[in-house]
């Protein structure tokens, strides 16, 4: 039996963010984890993660969203993405890496909490860019988006994941035997209850 704490926190949204990668690094550093991955758009989250993550070996893998021009998301700021770049971290948005994630399967992670569903896109994308081989145990955050939230934005949300490809996410085999190896989330770490 292992036993593992799990936080929820009182309310999805930015203000969690520190406390969410902290959980994560701690976490991670328990379980000899090397790859974090988390989605940020405007920075804040990755530069959060720069300060936390600092004084450790753990690979930070950070998931972009680009919108078209006009829309909420302008982009990740370049100077940032260069400095992640040139520390030895991985960025892409995830509009540049195809992947398939049924807008199902996004609906019903969502009713856990948006995070939730976030934290498995990232791993997609990560996996599908070939930032981590499926298999491997990371640790992924996501957060509650800012669109129709006010104190949305950031990050709280994370758990440990086994990586794997899109297209293998949702291939079950059949529903007998080989049921150990469906079970890709693995640990739940924090998020908004």
């Amino acid at each position: 039996m292992i036993r593992e704490e799990i936080v929820y926190f009182e309310s999805g949204g930015r203000h969690n963010t520190d406390d969410a990668l902290r959980l994560a690094k701690e976490r991670a550093l328990k379980k000899g984890i090397k790859n974090v991955i988390l989605a940020s758009i405007t920075g804040f989250s990755a530069e959060r993660a720069l300060e936390i993550f600092k004084d450790t070996n753990i690979k930070l893998i950070v998931v972009g969203l680009r919108g078209p021009p006009g829309s909420p998301f302008p982009g990740f700021p370049e100077k940032l993405r260069k400095i992640l770049e040139e520390m030895g971290h991985n960025f892409c948005y995830a509009s540049d890496i195809k992947y398939y994630f049924p807008e199902d399967v996004q609906k019903t992670l969502c009713r856990f909490c948006e995070g939730l569903k976030v934290c498995v896109e990232v791993t997609l994308v990560a996996t599908e860019a070939g930032f981590i081989k499926p298999g491997e145990e990371v640790i992924a955050l996501g957060g509650t988006g800012r669109l129709g939230y006010e104190k949305g934005g950031g990050l709280d949300t994370a758990i440990v994941i086994e990586a794997i490809g899109s297209r293998d996410f949702l291939n079950l085999e059949t529903i007998f035997g080989r049921k150990e190896e469906r079970r890709k989330i693995k640990e739940i770490i924090c998020k908004p209850r």
